[in-house]
């Protein structure tokens, strides 16, 4: 079948841009036959409706904001649940393929492939959590949820290369009960972005872009910015985005009277906006670590891709799968949570900012969302 005469859905939960609605945005562009997209608020987000939308060869047909009046997590996916049922069960239309981020969103499409709603259905798994951190029933329905799905759905997209089904494996999935599984990261907007890149770009100008938890790091930067100014007078710190973390890192600089050389942008929906942001930068800081609440470990976190396509070597906590890969191909520095490591590879960085930075550039177009939706569309209708 070509890619044209599709008709897909893809059901997910809404904090930010992620790969769902990359997905989404590129069959739009592409003008598939019908590409709709259910994004449900997760209890922390920013929206207070989940959004509903449909395009027909790049046309939009239709959109609602439906509203989401309970917040309590557990409720808020049961309801969820229902809802989707009910928004595809009675619309008029089958999809080829249905993409559920995630087993909770991917259980819904299991049934309405029971009902002949649906062709194939397809587990992204974005996160995924072996020891979830939401107390005993909450981890047992969440491994019983994914593994049922991996039995059930027609293939497997692991958004890490060698972690999600080992990890799955140990929690008790049987591998030969599986769907077929393929590799599906995250992927940037490298060869749209690179016609918009500054020729040069201010190395001592450093980035955050994300959800800011506790479990982000932005801390140990600021905690260690002090020290850094010492060598480096002119250096400031960009925290592009929200999230409950925010005023504690406030009041962190305030007590480090450094609150001058850092700017709190807030959330910033746009995703070209935040590009654009990030592209005036010169390095950027993911500094991941095993703490809880931190899912990088057996995933594959979209910020450190989003930095790269922004031409921005990237200083990254030893903890996800592409540490190593920036690592690698010398487009960044994958690091230990502690100031030492931190300031030995800003100090790197800074010396050979030309070559991180073109090093960086290239790497990110390996993984354009281009390529990697088209092989995972050819790998799996």
């Amino acid at each position: 079948m070509k890619i044209s005469d599709l008709k897909i859905i893809n059901v997910l939960h809404y904090y930010a841009t992620g790969a769902g609605q990359e997905f989404h945005n590129w069959f739009v562009r592409e003008k598939i036959k019908n590409t709709t997209l259910l994004e449900h608020p997760f209890p922390f987000s920013n929206r207070n409706f989940a959004n509903f939308e449909s395009y027909s060869s790049g046309e939009k047909t239709f959109q609602k904001n439906l509203r989401r009046r309970i917040k309590f997590m557990p409720v808020r996916y049961i309801l969820d649940f229902f809802r989707t049922i009910r928004l595809l069960l009675f619309s008029k239309e089958k999809y080829d393929l249905y993409i559920g981020s995630g087993c909770f969103d991917t259980l819904p499409g299991i049934v309405l492939k029971w009902f002949e709603k649906v062709d194939k259905v397809v587990i992204y798994t974005i996160d995924y959590v072996p020891e979830t951190h939401g107390g005993g029933l909450y981890k047992f329905l969440y491994l019983t949820i994914d593994k049922f799905c991996c039995y059930h759905v027609d293939k497997i997209w692991n958004i890490s290369r060698g972690r999600q089904m080992p990890a799955r494996l140990k929690n008790g999935v049987k591998k030969e009960k599986c769907a077929p599984d393929i590799w599906v990261p995250h992927g940037t907007h490298a060869l749209d972005l690179k016609s918009r890149l500054p020729e040069k770009t201010n190395p001592f100008k450093i980035a955050f872009f994300g959800h800011v938890k506790e479990s982000s790091g932005v801390q140990l930067f600021i905690d260690t910015m002090p020290e850094l100014l010492e060598k480096y007078s002119n250096l400031t710190l960009d925290v592009i985005g929200g999230g409950p973390y925010i005023e504690t890192l406030k009041k962190q600089a305030e007590e480090l009277s450094i609150n001058d050389k850092i700017t709190f942008h807030g959330f910033v929906e746009n995703h070209n906006e935040a590009e654009a942001k990030l592209m005036q930068c010169g390095i950027a800081i993911a500094l991941y670590s095993k703490m809880e609440g931190d899912f990088s470990e057996f995933g594959d976190p979209g910020k450190p891709k989003v930095y790269l396509a922004c031409g921005l070597p990237v200083i990254i906590g030893n903890v996800p799968e592409i540490a190593e890969v920036i690592e690698e191909n010398k487009a960044g520095k994958s690091i230990s949570y502690n100031k030492a490591e931190l300031k030995s590879a800003l100090d790197e960085i800074i010396e050979d900012h030309k070559a991180y930075r073109a090093n960086a550039i290239k790497l990110s177009q390996d993984f354009d969302w281009s390529i990697i939706i088209s092989n995972a569309l050819e790998a799996t209708l």
